[in-house]
């Protein structure tokens, strides 16, 4: 009896125990993982996160070399800037530093272009000349130099002249114009052509020429003045073309202009030609004349800047020459093969020549 109730206690706590488990469906017994399956799962983990921290790796390294590559260019930038702002320091300081031994030199010159110079050609209103000539006209061949002023009362070309000033010869050509320039040595025999406009802006950039300036090296607006596109300008403009000197054979057909551009220290080493008048329209000129027996001393490759530093500073007085200074508007003639040399005197000086024929004509005094 006490065996089967000992079996059926045992019988009551395994049913127990089922209904227990039952209930709770928890297995009586859990089973370990394989060895080799955990550590697949393990090494599959670390390769994924390997490959993560790699992913990571090149991401940050191309952002290092983006950030680099900005880098190098704000640098290259920045050395760019600075060198060319000590570059232009640098050419600011040599054109100081040229501009600033140009006006030492300047300082020592003899003959300084600036200042007034010496004036023995005689000068005639336009009422005291037409009271002298025979209706007030120069008779051909005249036979000495002589120079008609401007004055308030008698203004000559002042429409002319307004189209000569800087910008209004600029203005009076299309943008793309050429100019031909010469050597101002005694033979003008070297030719230069450039735009209209670049020439101005080497007059602006070089305003003046120094006695030293070789003239066969040194480039001159004068003399190529023969196109349509210049005798429209000089013969046809409505209402603005140029008047005449008043001399007898002074007729269109008759004379030949040439019109001219210099800035200071420029213009023509001595030479000579038939007769003529010259009137400077902007800035100013100076003459110097010989007569025709009385060659001057010259190298015709120096300019006649350089002629007047060196040479007319050492004359004496009985070898000065003929001489004086064109004001705006002011006119002279020059006789026929009289030894004649010029010099501007200002930054712009724009002038024009009537070069007549009188001594190719059976005039006579």
């Amino acid at each position: 009896l006490m065996s089967d109730t000992r079996l059926i206690i045992q019988f009551n706590d395994i049913h127990s125990f089922d209904a227990s488990f039952a209930s709770n469906k928890q297995p009586l017994f859990r089973c370990r993982k394989k060895p080799e399956e955990t550590r697949r799962k393990r090494k599959d983990a670390h390769t994924i996160m390997k490959v993560k921290r790699c992913n990571n790796n090149k991401l940050l390294m191309s952002l290092w070399r983006i950030i680099l590559f900005f880098s190098l260019i704000v640098v290259i930038v920045a050395s760019s800037s600075s060198s060319s702002s000590r570059e232009a320091a640098t050419s600011c300081d040599a054109n100081a530093t040229n501009n600033e031994e140009e006006e030492v030199k300047a300082s020592s010159y003899k003959w300084i272009p600036q200042q007034q110079h010496r004036c023995n050609i005689t000068k005639y209103s336009l009422e005291r000349f037409q009271s002298k000539f025979r209706n007030g006209v120069l008779p051909p061949l005249y036979h000495e130099p002589i120079i008609i002023i401007q004055t308030p009362k008698h203004r000559r070309n002042e429409q002319f002249r307004q189209k000569t000033s800087r910008t209004g010869i600029a203005k009076s050509f299309p943008p793309n114009f050429t100019i031909t320039l010469s050597s101002s040595n005694s033979f003008s025999e070297h030719r230069r052509t450039i735009p209209l406009t670049q020439y101005l802006d080497e007059l602006e950039q070089t305003p003046e020429q120094f006695p030293n300036a070789l003239s066969n090296e040194t480039w001159y607006f004068f003399g190529e003045t023969h196109s349509p596109a210049w005798r429209h300008f000089l013969y046809d403009s409505t209402n603005s073309n140029y008047q005449l000197p008043p001399c007898e054979t002074c007729q269109p057909d008759l004379v030949a202009l040439s019109f001219g551009i210099g800035n200071i220290g420029s213009g023509v080493q001595w030479h000579i030609h038939g007769p003529g008048f010259a009137e400077t329209l902007w800035g100013r000129k100076h003459w110097i004349v010989y007569p025709p027996h009385a060659k001057p001393d010259f190298d015709p490759d120096q300019t006649s800047r350089h002629w007047m530093e060196y040479t007319y500073s050492e004359l004496l007085q009985e070898e000065m020459p003929w001489e004086c200074t064109l004001d705006p508007g002011d006119l002279i003639y020059f006789p026929n093969e009289w030894w004649h040399a010029t010099i501007n005197l200002d930054s712009y000086t724009s002038f024009l020549s009537t070069f007549t024929t009188e001594h190719n004509t059976s005039f006579q005094l």
